[in-house]
């Protein structure tokens, strides 16, 4: 999976599986631009473990769910690294509210960030693409999308959409030597604050799983660097699921 010469654009990338995505395709040979809305400190943590990997690294802050903000956070990466190569849409807002209670602006902020802001932010970068020659596009959706949980159906039905957005895109570009794929985490073992309600819902989980354990970031940030490479060259249009088998056949196994 190697990337030398090649520059990737990892949205939400100020921690979890956003920063070892990044970090992981630095170490293919990308050289990566790092966003978050806020998060200044994480995103210059980010960029350092990047750096270390020997490649370059440029931070630019933006709210995905700003179309304006969106052009000017590429502009600022593309003027620091050259024209992107890989992008991937990992940047998301997962709020939890009961159906009957989310009103008009719930609903328009989620479809901000994780519908309309994965579509503009890859019509960002897709001109400079369709350049030179093609490049890849990865998109991170999340298991419980198709899942489904309690108190999300506004914010995990505007993450299905990206589903529709990868096949579609995938038709629509692959003439032009570009790949849209996407990846579909199950449980990720992140940086979580422990409550009881969560230890709970973990051992449910994992009970769930046919491997039997959480995954973890770095299986994560392998999927998208083998998307996002020369590796799977014959690949678009898909939906990589990395949840240990979570789903789409899902097995309760008996706790001993």
């Amino acid at each position: 999976m190697d990337l030398t010469g090649k520059t990737a654009l990892v949205t939400g990338s100020s921690r979890n599986i956003g920063r070892s995505t990044a970090v992981r395709l630095a170490e293919a040979g990308a050289d990566v631009g790092v966003t978050a809305r806020s998060d200044e400190e994480g995103c210059a943590e980010t960029a350092r473990l990047v750096r270390d990997t020997g490649s370059e690294a440029a931070v630019a802050l933006a709210d995905i769910g700003d179309p304006d903000a969106i052009r000017s956070m590429v502009d600022e990466i593309c003027d620091r690294l050259g024209p992107i190569d890989v992008l991937v849409n990992n940047a998301t807002y997962r709020p939890s509210k009961p159906f009957l209670d989310v009103e008009t602006r719930d609903l328009d902020r989620v479809l901000a960030v994780n519908f309309r802001g994965v579509f503009q932010t890859t019509q960002a970068v897709v001109p400079d693409m369709i350049d030179r020659g093609g490049g890849s596009v990865v998109s991170l959706i999340g298991a419980m999308v198709y899942l489904g949980k309690h108190g999300h159906a506004h914010s995990y039905g505007s993450k299905l959409g990206i589903d529709g957005q990868i096949r579609q895109l995938a038709t629509e570009l692959g003439a032009d030597g570009i790949r849209v794929n996407g990846v579909s985490p199950g449980l990720i073992d992140v940086d979580r604050t422990r409550t009881e309600e969560w230890d709970r819902i973990e051992r449910e989980v994992i009970r769930s799983t046919p491997l039997g354990r959480l995954g973890d970031v770095e299986e994560v940030a392998d999927a998208c660097c083998f998307l996002a490479s020369d590796a799977a060259s014959f690949v678009t249009g898909q939906v990589l699921h990395v949840n240990g088998g979570t789903y789409p056949t899902p097995t309760l196994v008996p706790e001993s």
